[in-house]
């Protein structure tokens, strides 16, 4: 387990935004908010469409994909931004399970 926690530091994917982000909103659930609350939380439209549009920012803004005529690609910065909404989901997910692993 200590192996696995410590790829995620060596390969870097703990320092994307978007997972940094969902980690901390996993921890912030687990220890401020009830399991009702949570449910609601992640049955919220709102939160998906707030994280589509940080994810865009974020993405428009400092991660941005060129093509070859050094144009904006923008179908290839699109799906990186909808990629970094599903990385955000996975990441608070999974926090919010290894916290409850590590609590028994």
């Amino acid at each position: 387990m200590i192996k696995g926690l410590l790829s995620l530091f060596t390969s870097g994917l703990i320092f994307n935004p978007m997972v940094l982000c969902g980690v901390i909103l996993g921890i912030y659930c687990m220890t401020h908010m009830e399991s009702e609350a949570i449910n609601a939380l992640f049955h919220n439209s709102y939160l998906y469409l707030a994280v589509l549009l940080f994810s865009l920012v974020f993405h428009f803004s400092f991660k941005r994909i060129y093509k070859d005529d050094q144009t904006l690609d923008y179908m290839a910065v699109l799906g990186e931004a909808l990629l970094g909404v599903v990385k955000f989901v996975f990441a608070s997910i999974l926090t919010m399970s290894f916290i409850v692993l590590i609590s028994f």
